[in-house]
């Protein structure tokens, strides 16, 4: 079983939160609201982490999934605004050394993701890395990069998203079950960026497109980390390609068609 956050640093509803649990060749869904956990007030990463590590224990969940930066830029970096992992997954926010982000106005937003990646590993759970053999870990995701990795568009920015239906019905056609119609943005994010940990869970870091270096500890600050995803596979011959051209407006039936080139690869 595994939690994952769609991540918010200014108002705890914004985050979207999703307990996914493996369920046939699929996963059974259940959202979990910020105020069910007992956030109130003002988000920081103390009470977040606090909230998460106990939500889980009791849930029995092994993974945790945050859409948020775990680390600055490593100094020997050669890359001069962002981490290793942002640049391969194509990140919008760049998290450069400590304390200098892109756009400035993310700043906050990496700051209380680093903290709260920080608190969790004070709990138990630390960054994942390459070398994971099924014990608990903190993963940074980013659902952009997993929409991505499915064949679909990305969701836009909430003020662009207009209808959802295309994406709840592209988890539904993948074995996802349990999202409600009216779940939101954030919501949706935190459930496919979950799918990196069904893949796991299924069959291993095999089972992932994994982005970036390794996390370490540098200067008194983490440094880098790796971005997961769910690795998406062709049944057919690999040189066929999904032709956009070939929709027909309706979301099931272009699901219906894509289905033919691309799945998923949580199944056992």
């Amino acid at each position: 079983m595994l939690l994952s956050v769609d991540l918010a640093s200014r108002r705890w509803r914004d985050n979207g939160i999703a307990l996914l649990t493996p369920e046939g060749t699929g996963a059974r869904v259940r959202l979990v609201s910020p105020e069910a956990l007992g956030l109130r007030g003002t988000p920081s990463a103390a009470p977040f982490a606090d909230a998460l590590h106990q939500f889980a224990a009791r849930e029995g969940v092994r993974l945790l999934l945050l859409d948020g930066p775990q680390g600055w830029r490593a100094e020997r970096s050669t890359l001069v605004h962002l981490r290793q992992c942002e640049k391969e997954a194509r990140c919008p926010g760049k998290t450069g050394l400590p304390g200098i982000v892109k756009p400035a106005t993310w700043t906050r937003m990496a700051e209380f993701s680093i903290a709260l990646f920080d608190a969790l590993d004070a709990l138990g759970w630390p960054r994942f890395t390459r070398e994971w053999r099924g014990e608990r870990a903190a993963i940074e995701s980013f659902p952009t990069h997993a929409w991505r990795m499915l064949g679909e568009p990305p969701i836009p920015g909430k003020s662009k998203a207009g209808s959802l239906a295309h994406w709840h019905a592209a988890l539904a056609a993948r074995g996802v079950r349990g999202v409600p119609r009216e779940a939101t943005h954030d919501e949706l994010q935190a459930v496919v960026a979950g799918l990196a940990g069904l893949a796991l869970l299924a069959g291993g870091i095999e089972r992932c497109d994994v982005r970036g270096g390794e996390p370490f500890l540098e200067g008194g600050h983490w440094r880098e980390g790796v971005i997961v995803s769910a690795r998406v596979t062709a049944p057919m011959d690999r040189r066929v390609r999904f032709n956009p051209l070939m929709l027909s407006g309706s979301p099931q039936a272009d699901l219906r068609l894509r289905g033919a080139f691309w799945t998923v690869t949580p199944d056992p």
